[in-house]
């Protein structure tokens, strides 16, 4: 016997104790990571949650419902996340919360659902595997040290001699910093970057669990990262940079100290996030991190949309990345946040 419900009312740390002992939870299923969406984006939850016959929860399936002019309406599990799928303790829990999230889709006449786990499932429902998520394994330093690349050992210890120096930093005036670095890193790339609005909520929702890397040389950050660390797990969620200081090798800098701490604080793994297909670059730089290389698997119903940010070879994604790129900064900083919110 399953009861299967949307926005129950659960209390917070039941809601807690059960993402953090489930071997798939996340920081992204959370109660905190709501809070971060709802106050960041105003986007509606319809979270699923199963409860088995003695009134214990038994699944989870967090769906935000996001609205946009451009691109309708959509139930995500969930946006601005590599993966964040059902987590349950049973295939009928499973089953029940799948079927669930169909009926809420046509419910709120959405153009589909989108649900983005990291393993397969047994379900007859559309699948992309354009996303790889990329992992490492952690153990102490040392060892660590010696598994990545020795073309990253040498960047790291170039940064050093230079005078590169990563520090973590919980000031808001740090936070704003990163913020800046971010808008730029992503109007080099051609997409609109993460409001300020965002990493304050996250600062201010997800403290226990939150960490911002900054590096600096002279004084001045170059590089910064997001650091978000729950269940066994180091996630690599943000990376920023100057591209004029390239040349100490910051991002291998802030990276390799991201690593360093989880292996000493006892983190199992650490996750570099989702990567495109199509992203060699990318991919490599996180290969030689030692990192193991797997597939996400994005489930749809009724049926896979036509996704641009699934085709970034495609003349629609190139035009719209070099229309972006071409925004001056003052006006990205207003228009940004209106466009990230459809976005993901």
């Amino acid at each position: 016997m399953l009861t299967v419900e949307v926005n129950p009312e659960i209390p917070q740390g039941e809601w807690r104790d059960y993402v953090t002992s489930h071997p798939e939870g996340t920081y992204c299923h959370l109660p905190q990571w709501q809070a971060v969406l709802r106050e960041s984006f105003g986007h509606k939850p319809h979270y699923v949650f199963a409860k088995n016959e003695e009134g214990k929860l038994c699944g989870l399936l967090p769906l935000i419902c996001v609205k946009g002019a451009l691109t309708g309406s959509r139930l995500v599990s969930l946006p601005f996340a590599g993966a964040c799928g059902l987590i349950a303790d049973t295939p009928d829990a499973t089953a029940a919360l799948v079927n669930k999230a169909k009926s809420l889709c046509d419910e709120l006449r959405c153009s589909y659902l989108e649900i983005r786990m990291m393993k397969p499932l047994p379900l007859e429902m559309d699948v992309n595997e354009y996303y790889l998520n990329h992992v490492i394994e952690l153990s102490e330093p040392q060892m660590m040290w010696k598994r990545i690349d020795h073309r990253v050992r040498a960047a790291v210890n170039k940064s050093r001699k230079l005078g590169l120096v990563v520090k973590t930093d919980d000031s808001a005036r740090g936070l704003e910093v990163f913020y800046d670095l971010n808008l730029r890193t992503k109007t080099r790339l051609g997409v609109p970057g993460h409001p300020l609005k965002f990493f304050k909520a996250i600062h201010k929702h997800m403290s226990g669990y939150y960490r911002l890397y900054l590096a600096e040389v002279d004084g001045r950050v170059v590089s910064g990262g997001i650091a978000i660390c729950c269940n066994g797990v180091f996630s690599a969620c943000y990376k920023a940079s100057d591209s004029n200081y390239l040349r100490y090798n910051p991002n291998d800098a802030v990276t390799w100290q991201e690593i360093e701490d989880g292996g000493k604080e006892g983190y199992r793994w650490l996750d570099f996030g989702r990567t495109g297909s199509d992203a060699a670059g990318l991919a490599l730089f996180k290969r030689h991190f030692a990192a193991e290389e797997k597939k996400l698997y994005y489930y749809y119903y009724p049926k896979m949309p036509k996704l641009v940010s699934s085709n970034r070879t495609g003349t629609k994604y190139r035009l719209l990345t070099g229309f972006w790129k071409r925004l001056p900064l003052p006006l990205l900083r207003v228009l940004g946040p209106m466009a990230f919110r459809q976005l993901d």
